[in-house]
Protein backbone atom coordinates (compact mmCIF):
# COMPACT_ATOMS: atom_id res chain seq x y z
CA UNK A 1 0.00 0.00 0.00
CA UNK A 2 1.65 3.19 -1.27
CA UNK A 3 1.40 6.02 1.47
CA UNK A 4 0.78 9.76 -0.89
CA UNK A 5 0.13 13.06 0.52
CA UNK A 6 -2.99 15.26 -0.56
CA UNK A 7 -1.87 17.99 -3.17
CA UNK A 8 -2.09 20.89 -1.43
CA UNK A 9 -3.99 23.98 -3.08
CA UNK A 10 -1.62 27.03 -3.71
CA UNK A 11 -3.31 30.55 -3.33
CA UNK A 12 -2.29 32.63 -6.41
CA UNK A 13 0.67 35.27 -5.12
CA UNK A 14 -0.54 38.14 -4.35
CA UNK A 15 2.01 40.93 -5.71
CA UNK A 16 3.15 44.11 -3.80
CA UNK A 17 1.94 47.04 -4.66
CA UNK A 18 4.47 50.12 -4.72
CA UNK A 19 3.96 53.65 -5.23
CA UNK A 20 5.80 57.02 -4.79
CA UNK A 21 3.71 59.83 -2.96
CA UNK A 22 5.45 63.50 -3.19
CA UNK A 23 3.89 65.61 -0.53
CA UNK A 24 5.54 69.26 1.05
CA UNK A 25 8.35 68.44 -0.85
CA UNK A 26 9.54 65.10 -0.01
CA UNK A 27 8.55 61.82 -1.68
CA UNK A 28 7.39 58.83 0.10
CA UNK A 29 8.02 55.26 -0.70
CA UNK A 30 5.14 53.03 -0.43
CA UNK A 31 4.70 49.45 -0.43
CA UNK A 32 0.91 48.08 -0.50
CA UNK A 33 -0.40 44.37 0.13
CA UNK A 34 -3.93 43.45 -0.54
CA UNK A 35 -5.38 40.66 1.27
CA UNK A 36 -9.07 39.12 1.96
CA UNK A 37 -10.94 38.79 4.98
CA UNK A 38 -12.97 35.55 5.68
CA UNK A 39 -15.75 38.02 5.31
CA UNK A 40 -14.44 39.20 1.48
CA UNK A 41 -13.53 42.77 2.60
CA UNK A 42 -10.38 44.09 1.08
CA UNK A 43 -7.15 45.56 3.41
CA UNK A 44 -3.73 46.58 2.73
CA UNK A 45 -1.11 46.03 4.18
CA UNK A 46 1.11 49.08 3.76
CA UNK A 47 4.31 50.27 4.95
CA UNK A 48 6.06 53.78 3.59
CA UNK A 49 9.90 54.23 3.73
CA UNK A 50 10.05 51.21 4.67
CA UNK A 51 8.92 51.42 8.36
CA UNK A 52 6.10 49.80 10.44
CA UNK A 53 3.05 47.82 8.11
CA UNK A 54 0.03 49.62 9.37
CA UNK A 55 -3.47 48.07 8.03
CA UNK A 56 -5.87 49.99 5.52
CA UNK A 57 -9.80 48.73 5.16
CA UNK A 58 -12.36 50.57 4.12
CA UNK A 59 -13.69 52.91 6.42
CA UNK A 60 -17.79 53.75 5.55
CA UNK A 61 -17.59 56.78 7.52
CA UNK A 62 -14.87 58.09 5.99
CA UNK A 63 -16.08 56.58 2.70
CA UNK A 64 -12.22 55.88 1.58
CA UNK A 65 -9.56 53.26 2.81
CA UNK A 66 -8.67 54.61 6.01
CA UNK A 67 -6.06 53.09 8.99
CA UNK A 68 -7.55 50.42 10.75
CA UNK A 69 -5.73 49.46 13.60
CA UNK A 70 -3.95 52.02 16.21
CA UNK A 71 -0.27 51.37 15.94
CA UNK A 72 2.40 52.69 18.39
CA UNK A 73 3.44 55.11 15.03
CA UNK A 74 0.86 57.13 13.97
CA UNK A 75 0.94 58.14 10.21
CA UNK A 76 0.88 61.65 9.76
CA UNK A 77 -2.55 62.38 8.66
CA UNK A 78 -1.68 64.09 5.27
CA UNK A 79 -0.06 61.07 4.40
CA UNK A 80 -2.56 58.81 5.49
CA UNK A 81 -5.04 60.46 2.98
CA UNK A 82 -2.34 60.41 0.05
CA UNK A 83 -2.09 56.86 0.70
CA UNK A 84 -5.49 56.70 0.94
CA UNK A 85 -6.37 58.06 -2.12
CA UNK A 86 -3.70 55.63 -4.04
CA UNK A 87 -5.70 52.75 -2.44
CA UNK A 88 -8.80 53.53 -3.45
CA UNK A 89 -7.12 52.96 -7.54
CA UNK A 90 -5.43 50.13 -6.43
CA UNK A 91 -8.69 48.74 -5.23
CA UNK A 92 -10.71 49.93 -8.55
CA UNK A 93 -8.07 48.39 -10.73
CA UNK A 94 -8.14 44.76 -8.56
CA UNK A 95 -11.81 44.85 -8.72
CA UNK A 96 -11.92 45.67 -12.63
CA UNK A 97 -8.89 42.80 -13.24
CA UNK A 98 -11.20 40.28 -10.96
Amino acid sequence: MEHTKPKRSRKPRVETIHFDIPINGRNYSVAATPFQLPSGERQFRVSYNSGVVHVFGWDDGLDRFAETEPVIEPIPPVIEMAIADKLNECASQLQDAA
